[in-house]
């Protein structure tokens, strides 16, 4: 027997489905987009939600980072790269940097993507008429970006260095979006699709670790 739920992890609304087997443990996955949980018969509810508090987030963090690299290819800004570990790189047609693994690889090319995203941040900044931000990029486990404005600081995942240019910015108007709204309201999305009408595809895209 089968049975659908929707879990909410920071914001965001994800499917669940419940199988209920002739089983002795409960097992959590994470399968595009959707989490799929196996348990016992008679499980409570409480306890599955139990669970998905406990692993939601580091299941999300792994499917992405697992399909984000392969053997012989990366994904960066939504193109796929065939690489060799340890191997070398060009990119922005002047620079090479050899890594040799594919953390390695993201580390180096982290101070590009900062400037990237200072860059494309600022652009939107000016185009929805909100402040400048103080941009920063690090590894986040379960959030895309968050928007500090007692700081006036934005920081992104690192993560979405794998995703096309259009993604990315979805993400960015998102965050620019909190200067006017700071939760999630109707009046948040209606900032948001004004600069961004194809954000729930993007979303959906991004959710589902689709970086092209």
């Amino acid at each position: 027997m089968e049975e659908k739920i929707i879990y909410n992890l920071d914001g965001q609304d994800y499917d669940v489905i419940i199988s209920y087997k002739g089983i002795k443990n409960i097992n959590f996955r994470f399968e595009k987009g959707v989490f799929k949980v196996s348990c016992p018969w008679i499980t409570p509810k409480r306890m599955i939600i139990s669970g998905l508090d406990k692993f939601a987030k580091k299941l999300l963090d792994r499917s992405t980072t697992t399909q984000a690299f392969g053997n012989d290819y990366v994904y960066l800004f939504g193109h796929k790269i065939q690489v060799t570990f340890p191997g070398s790189i060009k990119y922005n047609d002047e620079t090479r940097i050899s890594f040799e693994t594919p953390e390695d690889l993201i580390k180096k090319i982290r101070k590009y993507f900062l400037k990237y995203m200072q860059n494309r941040t600022l652009y939107y900044a000016n185009l929805m008429h909100c402040p400048s931000y103080t941009v920063r990029v690090r590894q986040m486990k379960s959030r895309y970006g968050t928007n500090s404005r007692y700081t006036n600081t934005i920081t992104y995942s690192l993560i979405l260095i794998h995703y096309s240019p259009e993604i990315i910015d979805s993400v960015i108007i998102h965050e620019l979006a909190h200067c006017y709204v700071y939760g999630h309201s109707d009046n948040f999305y209606r900032v948001v699709y004004r600069y961004c009408p194809r954000y729930d595809e993007l979303r959906k895209k991004l959710i589902k670790a689709e970086f092209a």
